[in-house]
């Protein structure tokens, strides 16, 4: 069973991250076993196929639930899909005049994907440590009040399903 929305969403975005393998030797061998009656240890018994149905069916419900926004921020948050950062952008541009658009973006890149140290950060705009931290933390405040909000919504609005799957979802690994 999930834990919590955050739980949800991270194995969630992780299926539908994972490929869905084919049948290889060693699946048909697994499958050979399984049919003389040898016991799944899987807690869910369920297929790669079905985990993917699972998934998307609760990333549908879930971009139902939330805004544009909302969703982009969820989308580059857990699925590392940075493709609406310039939403994001004006987003946080509206609630703070203090940091400008490149940097804006920089900095949310920064903080979805960290494939950027503080030094290059520093270099890119021939900022001080300070003054990274002080824009970096303009940005992190507003969107973590975007990310609490997000999660409340999904509380309130996906609390009933995520009871009733997390008991068919538990596995042991996928």
């Amino acid at each position: 069973m999930y834990e919590s929305i955050d739980h949800m969403l991270c194995e969630v975005f992780f299926i539908k991250n994972t490929l869905i393998m084919g049948k290889s030797n060693s699946a048909r061998i697994e499958e050979w076993i399984k049919s003389r009656g040898v016991v799944d240890r899987s807690k869910s018994g369920l297929s790669q196929h079905d985990m993917h149905a699972n998934s998307s069916m609760l990333l549908t419900r879930v971009e139902r639930i939330l805004n544009d926004i909302e969703w982009t921020l969820i989308n580059a948050e857990y699925g590392y899909n940075l493709s609406g950062i310039i939403d994001l952008t004006n987003y946080v541009l509206a609630r703070d005049s203090y940091i400008q658009p490149l940097e804006c973006d920089t900095l949310l890149e920064y903080l979805f994907t960290k494939n950027k140290t503080y030094i290059q950060l520093q270099d890119k705009f021939d900022w001080g440590a300070q003054r990274l931290n002080r824009k970096l933390s303009h940005v992190k405040t507003i969107i973590n009040k975007l990310h609490c909000d997000c999660i409340d919504k999904l509380e309130v609005g996906m609390g009933d399903i995520l009871v009733k799957l997390g008991k068919n979802l538990e596995y042991s690994s996928y």
